[in-house]
């Protein structure tokens, strides 16, 4: 158990270095672009990076369930200097586990991630309060299941003073169905947030997402967190999830991250 929290604060404190000698720039006070961070949330909300520049979300991610498993998340995304038509304001992002680890045995290696995440998230429409966008997927397995899996995101953002509301509905088909890669699957997220005190740094959020495969019951999941904004461009945050209400393994997550907008790239 040592070994796994050693391992969990280790991989963190890597990725933290890396991304922070990546840019000269990613950690300056005069970087004007404002980072959009979509994780640790269970939705995504309408916001995208800003235009020409390119945003890194890093973390780790640890559960707490029988034997252990580690992951670092990381998506990278960057929306297009475009004026105008489809691509106006079009945010491409590509997710993946860096390193994952399971716990359950003695020699378990560390591995690369088993999927890449495309998705293209793009408002539609955009008021005071009231926002829409859509964000067509692409789920591509790289070992353990056939196939690869497409699909749709609408999402729905609804905000009042310091308080935020997302929704998200996901529906996605596989490309070659499985008992591990369900023919349809359908997703359900809400996620409402509150920004504290008068500078807003500091936010909480709460959330649920129910999740119905064609082949299985409805697995529902709940999770609670802490975002810190340290500079318009570096948001760091730290969540707990607790899965496997209803259907499915029951369990907990623990996630902790970093979302930086490196700026314009060269």
């Amino acid at each position: 158990m040592m070994r796994y929290k050693w391992t969990f604060f280790l991989s963190f404190a890597s990725l933290s270095f890396v991304i922070a000698q990546a840019s000269p720039d990613a950690f300056a006070q005069n970087v004007s672009h404002v980072a959009t961070p979509q994780r640790p949330t269970f939705t995504s909300d309408t916001s995208t990076t800003a235009p020409g520049t390119m945003e890194i979300e890093f973390g780790a991610a640890a559960t707490g369930s029988s034997g252990g498993f580690l992951a670092l998340p990381t998506m990278i995304k960057y929306t297009p200097d475009v004026g105008g038509g489809v691509l106006h304001q079009a945010e491409f992002s590509l997710s993946f586990d860096a390193l994952e680890r399971n716990f359950s045995g003695p020699d378990t290696p560390n591995r690369f991630g088993r999927s890449l995440l495309l998705i293209v998230r793009r408002p539609i429409w955009a008021g005071d309060r009231f926002s829409l966008a859509i964000a067509p997927q692409a789920l591509f397995f790289l070992r353990e299941i056939d196939g690869a899996r497409v699909g749709l995101t609408g999402l729905v953002a609804f905000s009042d003073g310091p308080n935020t509301v997302v929704t998200n509905l996901t529906w996605t088909v596989a490309t070659d169905a499985s008992t591990t890669n369900p023919t349809r699957k359908y997703d359900v997220a809400l996620d409402y947030g509150r920004a504290l005190g008068t500078s807003g740094r500091f936010a909480v959020f709460a959330g649920v997402l129910t999740e119905k495969p064609s082949s299985s019951a409805v697995v529902v999941s709940m999770s609670q967190g802490l975002t810190y904004r340290m500079r318009p461009n570096l948001v760091w945050d730290v969540a707990i999830a607790e899965e496997g209400f209803g259907a499915g393994p029951s369990g907990y997550k623990i996630l902790g991250g970093v979302t930086v907008n490196v700026g314009r790239l060269r």
